[in-house]
């Protein structure tokens, strides 16, 4: 079976969507349901898939597109002031800044207690946010273009740039590679040269391209591999060099149908075969009876949503009751930081595959509960709102 792994994640990834569709389940983020696909024909279940080198390196490059597409959603311009408008960005930053500071108080309980050891790792976790499942459902509800819908968003991308950043660093001082640090802006000079040299071209691509050539997306794609390449040499980890090179492909401002065409190559091949891939090493029959594990699961879920709550009370002045709720609830969830920030964690030996497993299982709960609580909060509302 080895042999025709790929094979068997790309047909799990062409079935999950049309099995979601057929049991009415289009609700759920479609990160977890590739997650719970690869469980089923992964280790847990079946065991048909054992991942060779050609789905890992397939994989591997699923989470570099997943990261730079989340580059590529940052919508800089709200980072700009306006003058007698309300902007996100102050609301934002106190809102990561809230979970920024629990996150360091509840990775200081789990250490004291002897339950976590890895302080840090821990502070970078409860500090994530999946900007990419919050992006889908902002979009799906049609609050991405509100002001509350860009708080949110603005929140979530600091959830996914600053722990991204950090994870560089502490990977980098773990390994004793402190001259990685100190090149660390290097890989940020980068992207702002590659910035200002495209800039001026970007335009003259639209008069010499053709349906042939594709040079947005060759575009793309070099970005992408320059900056993951620079990262590696320079001690980073590559998923902030494709992070960088999605904030660069950005703000070269693309067209629309530049942006649709690198999220389906994204989300139509590599980032299922990431998730399904996740979702085939899980294997729940050994972390289930592993007790370290099983404390771990509920630890950490509880973790992810405690260290959003204070985000209730910085978006209440702005937002009311009922929407701050709902928007401290939806940050809790987290995934797509979550599983590079693990793979990193056993790469440097910091964490077990059992702690690694029970970790993804509290986050791929934070993505059942969070959207689905969130939906119910605004539609509930929304139905009192009729009916008064």
């Amino acid at each position: 079976m080895e042999k025709f792994s790929l094979l068997i994640v790309l047909f799990a990834a062409l079935a999950t969507p049309l099995i979601t569709a057929k049991f009415h389940l289009q609700r759920m983020p479609t990160a977890i349901s590739e997650i719970i696909m690869g469980i089923i024909i992964g280790k847990t279940g079946f065991n048909f898939v054992q991942p060779d080198s050609s789905l890992q390196y397939v994989a591997n490059l699923g989470v570099i597109m997943l990261i730079f597409l989340g580059g590529m959603e940052i919508d800089f311009s709200l980072l700009e002031p306006k003058k007698g408008q309300y902007s996100p960005l102050g609301t934002s930053l106190a809102g990561f800044g809230s979970i920024f500071f629990l996150s360091l108080i509840l990775s200081g309980i789990l250490y004291a207690l002897g339950i976590f050891s890895e302080f840090i790792l821990a502070v970078i976790l409860f500090s994530t946010i999946a900007l990419g499942v919050i992006i889908s459902l902002l979009k799906e509800v049609g609050l991405l273009d509100t002001d509350y819908g860009q708080t949110i968003l603005l929140t979530s991308a600091f959830g996914e740039f600053i722990p991204l950043v950090a994870l560089t660093v502490y990977a980098a001082v773990k390994r004793q590679n402190y001259l990685s640090v100190l090149g660390l802006p290097v890989i940020f000079i980068i992207a702002i040269i590659l910035l200002r040299r495209f800039n001026r071209i970007y335009v003259f691509f639209e008069k010499i391209d053709k349906s042939t050539t594709q040079l947005d997306i060759r575009l793309a794609f070099f970005l992408i591999f320059t900056l993951v390449t620079f990262a590696e040499q320079i001690g980073a980890e590559n998923i902030l060099g494709a992070f960088l090179a999605g904030a660069v492909m950005k703000l070269l401002r693309p067209k629309e149908d530049t942006e649709e065409k690198l999220s389906s190559m994204g989300y139509g091949f590599f980032i299922p075969v990431f998730f399904i891939t996740t979702g085939v090493k899980l294997n729940l029959r050994t972390l289930l009876t592993n007790k370290e594990a099983l404390i771990l699961i509920p630890v950490f879920f509880i973790a992810f949503i405690l260290s959003k709550t204070i985000v209730y009370f910085v978006f209440r002045k702005r937002f009311g009751r009922r929407y701050s709720a709902a928007a401290t609830i939806l940050a809790s969830t987290t995934i797509t930081l979550v599983l590079p920030i693990l793979e990193v964690g056993k790469n440097l030996k910091l964490i077990t595959t059992p702690q690694a497993g029970a970790i993804t299982l509290a986050a791929i709960i934070t993505c059942l509960i969070g959207p689905t609580l969130f939906n119910k909060i605004l539609s509930k509302g929304n139905t009192e709102t009729k009916e008064a």
